[in-house]
């Protein structure tokens, strides 16, 4: 007896030439390669992004001071009797050739401070820079020196803690970090 059914289909044996899985295992490891590249140059350019970014802030806090110092010495230019200059050297012979200037106005209170050849400080420790006025049993502290490690450079703007129209010396001692009410450390520049 004839059957009205469809003959069942044979079944059609496939195979993948050698070559594709060969073709898959590149273009995966070619797609790897790709991405760890991709990888590695956003790395590159966020630390590029990172170090263009200290430079915008030190040249802001370079710009700042400036303003700052022109802004005290502005002062000087329309009255040159009110601006004092202190120059710092080192007390002790055979220091080394570290220097500093300091700008004082005493109606203000308030100064610019020039510094080189100063050796980092260790870690630690910080360069504190102290006014001396007759009217203060003790030094006060005007302001904590940030040196340049490279160069041994400092400058920027302080004002003291409290309002000193007699200053008559300053001096930068170490100290240890964190602060201290009165010189401790060794003094390493001093205004004669």
């Amino acid at each position: 007896m004839p059957s009205d059914l469809p003959a069942e289909p044979k079944a059609v044996s496939f195979h993948f030439p050698a070559w594709v899985p060969w073709t898959a295992l590149a273009a995966a490891v070619l797609a790897l390669a790709w991405a760890a590249l991709q990888w590695m140059t956003l790395r590159t350019e966020l630390a590029t992004l990172r170090i263009e970014l200290q430079l915008a802030q030190l040249d802001l806090k370079d710009a700042q001071q400036r303003r700052e110092a022109d802004r005290i010495l502005g002062q000087y230019r329309r009255d040159p009797a009110t601006l004092k200059i202190f120059l710092l050297s080192s007390p002790h012979a055979g220091s080394p050739s570290a220097l500093a200037a300091v700008a004082w106005n005493p109606g203000t209170s308030e100064g610019v401070l020039v510094a080189q050849n100063l050796p980092p400080p260790a870690p630690g420790q910080v360069y504190r820079l102290w006014a001396i006025d007759p009217q203060h049993p003790h030094p006060v502290v005007a302001g904590v020196i940030d040196v340049d490690p490279q160069t041994g450079a400092a400058h920027g703007q302080f004002k003291p803690s409290q309002p000193l129209p007699a200053a008559a010396r300053f001096q930068v001692s170490l100290e240890r970090q964190g602060g201290v009410p009165a010189p401790e450390g060794p003094v390493v520049l001093a205004s004669p």
